[in-house]
């Protein structure tokens, strides 16, 4: 009996291969977990045959910014970000890995980052390469890179110290590094408008750097400043690439509330520092808001706080005059929400998540201000405290143009900033708002690839597979070619459709928050299988663990 040449094959299609090319008509057989072939198939060859008649036929989308690091560990099958065609997540930025642990300093790490993101209930692991273990044992629904977060190498060494480390203490966040790379990391990020990252002077992370650069990884960084100071941020970000021989990752690069219309000036100086030698690029998604609590846009200093300690704080009437002064007079440059406040623009603070107050709900603090005949700030605290800090508000703080601006230029690739949720379980049944989590991808392609047609298919493929993929290091996925992994999806650019992002142009209050699945996305394959099937996402939990070879 002849023996067939692969197990799967896509006919019909057409071809986007992700490096930029117009698309053309080709099959593809895949053997094992490799793209074998791209040429004429005859389906007798084939084991299965996925006919791709009327779809674009592309790489699946590698996703550079993302912090599913515990969510891929709740929803293992990681479906809102697989069912938009996403393949590949990397992991930790803005300093926020939850590994490396060190006693007796752990219990001070989960504070700060569970801020942000929720924690794992259990924690099982200390050192990176315990965590990625952890996490490859569990099995993930699609691929999983990791960057170890500064912070979390800070907060290891320093716990929540405000202060430069001793040459002793610097050692041993070196050796922290050092371990995370062996483990297979592909670099370190920072976040450094976020404690502890923030109290790190720009020394602090070149050293850190130069051992990354070592095992040939990235600097990827949330930036010091992302409104009024943002030049200078970014200035800083270069300077630490140029000075430790790193190649450099802006995270979402776009200017916030207080520096909106600086995107010439902003793009200008990472293509200056292209041209000197400098391998820097950067990243942005496409949403303009987002829904973090009230209390994570003061400044950096409360977040040492446990919320008992918090509310009873800004209860105070002298404290809450000295955080007002504060955020007024930015001292620390706090990450970009905090710029709505800083401008007194309350009229841009949408309540999502009222727990006691449902009246609230799509009522601005500036509305609900007026309201009590109160003024704003006072308004701002009172929620907090008569909310035990459970409220989530919207913070529409970037601009579209802006965004569109980036989404162009030639040194900016397609990112998230999600974690990787699912309709299943808890956190999907929620009014959380996560349309990036859900729809981030698809979202671009339908806006300003099909309505718009600010960028072309190729282009923007290109921004969200080999770009990304060529600057993390996964050299073997990102383009459709024989001997890459089969890491593929496949979408009808007439039907595909964001469901979780119903708000072009912006329209407050929304009566709802939608967390969808896209539509249009029949069919994605990670690593040879098949795993969502005719728009249904099948068991098998097909992604791998990726680790970077760097030596």
């Amino acid at each position: 009996m002849k023996r067939l040449s692969y197990d799967l094959s896509i006919v019909n299609g057409r071809i986007v291969d992700g490096a930029g090319n117009p698309w053309y008509y080709g099959d593809i057989g895949i053997t094992g977990r490799t793209i074998s072939r791209i040429g004429k198939i005859e389906r007798k060859e084939c084991r299965r045959t996925v006919d791709a008649k009327g779809l674009f036929v592309c790489p699946g989308f590698v996703d550079i910014h993302t912090h599913s690091d515990a969510s891929a560990i709740e929803f293992p099958g990681c479906d809102s970000t697989l069912r938009q065609g996403v393949t590949t997540h990397l992991i930790g930025n803005c300093g926020l890995s939850i590994a490396p642990l060190k006693e007796p300093n752990v219990d001070v790490w989960l504070n700060y980052w569970s801020e942000s993101y929720a924690p794992p209930k259990r924690i099982l692991w200390h050192t990176f390469d315990e965590y990625m273990r952890f996490l490859e044992k569990r099995g993930v629904g699609h691929n999983i890179a990791a960057l170890v977060g500064h912070s979390a190498v800070r907060a290891a060494v320093l716990g929540a110290d405000r202060r430069a480390p001793s040459p002793k203490e610097l050692a041993a966040m070196k050796d922290l590094v050092e371990e995370a790379m062996r483990a297979g990391a592909f670099g370190m990020s920072t976040g450094l408008v976020y404690p502890p990252g923030c109290f790190a002077k720009t020394d602090e992370v070149v050293e850190l750097c130069k051992v990354v650069a070592k095992y040939h990884g990235i600097y990827t960084s949330h930036i010091r400043g992302e409104r009024e100071m943002i030049a200078k941020a970014i200035k800083e970000a270069i300077l630490i690439g140029k000075k430790s021989g790193c190649p450099v990752e802006i995270s979402h690069n776009c200017p916030k509330y207080g520096a909106w219309g600086r995107t010439k000036e902003t793009l200008g100086l990472v293509e200056a520092a292209r041209r000197s030698g400098v391998e820097v690029t950067i990243d942005n998604d496409m949403h303009t808001d987002l829904s973090p609590s009230l209390s994570e846009s003061l400044p950096q200093y409360l977040a040492e706080m446990t919320r008992p300690a918090l509310l009873k704080h800004v209860s105070d009437p002298k404290n809450r005059e000295r955080i007002t002064r504060e955020i007024k007079e930015d001292r620390l440059p706090a990450w970009g929400p905090s710029g709505l406040l800083k401008h007194g623009r309350f009229d841009r603070i949408f309540m999502l998540d009222v727990p006691k107050q449902k009246g609230l709900v799509g009522k601005t603090v500036a509305q609900i201000a007026k309201e009590r005949g109160k003024d704003a700030f006072e308004t701002y605290f009172d929620l907090m405290v008569e909310e035990d800090d459970k409220i989530h508000a919207i913070y529409d703080y970037t601009s579209e143009d802006d965004v569109a601006k980036l989404l162009v230029d030639p040194n900016m690739m397609v990112s998230s900033d999600c974690e990787t949720r699912s309709l299943e379980g808890p956190v999907g049944r929620t009014a959380e708002y996560a349309p990036c989590a859900f729809g981030e991808h698809p979202g671009i392609i339908q806006r300003y690839v099909r309505e718009e047609g600010l960028l072309t298919l190729q282009e923007c493929i290109r921004k969200m597979t080999s770009m990304p993929a060529q600057k993390i290091g996964l050299y073997d996925r990102g383009i459709l070619r024989p001997g890459m992994r089969a890491d593929i999806m496949m979408f009808d650019m007439k039907k595909i459709r964001d469901r979780a992002t119903n708000r072009w142009p912006h329209k407050y209050p929304f009566e709802n928050f939608p967390n969808k699945y896209p539509l249009g996305i029949p069919y994605v394959i990670v690593n040879g299988q098949v795993a969502v099937d005719g728009g249904e996402q099948s068991k098998t939990l097909a992604g791998e663990v990726l680790r970077h070879e760097s030596n």
